[in-house]
């Protein structure tokens, strides 16, 4: 069975239920991982919402947003079980977008990411003031802040998020991703990022530095 085709159809007719049926499936039956699952299926279905080309993109992008977020949530006890099994960090994470940004979706993914990887994560999620972000910042102290950016006239707005929590936390270390930074790279040093990451390997490399931090 194909499953990534029928998951594809299915989002694309926006069947919810049968898209929650199959990714709940697929983990069920070790078909697919979760990162798998993420990374080749849901984020490059996602990825496909941009080829809308007619007046009612607006409204199908929401409900196919709606649709990911479903799924997404539906899996997180598959996190927990998986987030079991890992070795705890005791790294914190804060996880966040900067204000006007609303696309949450890929942030979801970085969370549970770092959860499965024995992380403690914040997620703080969409539109977030930047003066929210660093008090939860200066509260929880974490040694990351994770900050995900879609559309790359809102870079202003993640620097200014930056240089707010870098000017009274300097120890934080800034982690970006979002398409913003994917095909614009420079930029992430230009508004104070310091690590981008973008795939699940790039996260175990990143854990790996982490576990290995502790152990000395």
């Amino acid at each position: 069975m194909d499953y990534k085709k029928i998951f594809i159809e299915a989002f694309n007719q926006h069947n919810k239920d049968k898209c929650v049926e199959i990714a709940i499936e697929v983990i069920e039956k070790n078909i697919f991982t979760i990162p798998y699952f993420y990374e080749e299926i849901l984020k490059k279905t996602l990825y496909s919402i941009d080829d809308c080309h007619d007046g009612d993109c607006i409204w199908k992008e929401h409900v196919k947003t709606s649709i990911a977020r479903t799924v997404i949530e539906c899996l997180y006890p598959y996190i927990i079980k998986i987030k079991n099994q890992a070795t705890p960090l005791k790294q914190i994470v804060v996880l966040a977008c900067p204000e006007k940004e609303y696309h949450e979706i890929g942030l979801k993914m970085i969370d549970d990411f770092f959860t499965i990887l024995g992380y403690k994560t914040i997620f703080i999620g969409t539109n977030t003031p930047k003066n929210q972000v660093l008090n939860a910042v200066l509260r929880t102290k974490p040694k990351y802040l994770a900050i995900s950016v879609t559309d790359y006239y809102l870079l202003f707005e993640a620097q200014k998020m930056i240089q707010n929590v870098k000017s009274a936390y300097k120890d934080i270390i800034i982690i970006v991703g979002g398409r913003a930074f994917k095909y614009n790279l420079d930029s992430i040093k230009e508004i104070g990022g310091d690590i981008y990451l973008e795939t699940f390997e790039d996260f175990i490399k990143l854990r790996e530095g982490d576990k290995n931090e502790i152990s000395v």
